[in-house]
C-alpha cells in the first residue's frame, strides 16, 4: 500500500472512531414516557371555567365541562362538579377514596395536602390497572395522580395517568402547576 493511501485510510478510520465514540444512543424510555421535548399548548375550557397546558398532539375529547387528552397510553383527565365546601383530608378519605377502591385494582399510596399557584389542593396518588385492550383483553399496570382543586363551589378532579414506571414526573408537575381558574 503507498504511503498516500496509507494515509488517508488511518485517517479516514481515525475519523470514523472519532465519530462513533461522540456519538450516543438514544436515551431508551419506557412505555408511556412522556419526552422531555414534549410541546404543550395551553388548553381552555370556557364552560368549566379552567384552563392549563397540554401535551401538543394528544387526543382531546370534551364533553361540557369535562376534558380528557390522551396518547398511547398517558391520560389526562378534568372532571368538573359543583360542591358545597371544599375538599379535606377528612373528607377525601371518607368519600374519594371509597369511590376509587370500589375497583378492586387501586392500591391508594398516599394521599397529601398540597399547594399548587391556583391553590390548595389533596393529591391521592394510586396505581390501578387500564381499561383491558379491546383486540387483545390485556391490561396495563398503571400510576396516577388524583388532584382535587376548588373555587367557589366547583370541585375540579385533574387525573394523570401512565404506565407503572414511567417516568413523567416533570410532564405532570408542568401540567398540575399550570392548571388556572377562570
Amino acid at each position: 500500500m503507498n504511503k498516500a493511501l496509507m494515509t488517508l485510510s488511518v485517517a479516514v478510520l481515525c475519523g470514523a472512531l472519532s465519530l462513533a465514540q461522540t456519538q450516543t444512543a438514544p436515551e431508551p424510555r419506557s412505555v408511556g414516557d412522556i419526552p422531555d421535548s414534549q410541546a404543550f399548548v395551553r388548553y381552555t375550557n370556557a364552560e368549566g371555567g379552567y384552563s392549563l397546558e397540554v401535551p401538543e398532539g394528544w387526543a382531546r375529547t370534551v364533553q361540557g365541562s369535562s376534558s380528557e387528552f390522551a396518547a398511547k397510553f398517558n391520560r389526562l383527565s378534568l372532571s368538573l362538579q359543583k360542591v358545597t365546601a371544599m375538599p379535606t383530608m377528612q373528607s377525601v378519605k371518607t368519600a374519594e377514596l371509597k369511590i376509587l377502591q370500589k375497583d378492586r385494582s387501586v392500591q391508594v399510596k398516599s394521599v397529601k395536602a398540597v399547594s399548587l399557584p391556583s391553590g390548595s389542593a389533596v393529591l391521592i396518588q394510586f396505581e390501578s390497572q387500564s381499561q383491558p385492550n379491546a383486540v387483545t383483553g390485556q391490561r396495563v399496570a398503571l400510576e396516577n395522580d388524583l388532584y382535587l382543586l376548588y373555587k367557589g363551589g366547583r370541585e375540579i378532579m385533574l387525573t394523570l395517568s401512565a404506565p407503572k414506571g414511567a417516568d413523567n414526573v416533570d410532564a405532570w408537575k408542568r401540567m398540575a402547576h399550570s392548571f388556572t381558574w377562570r
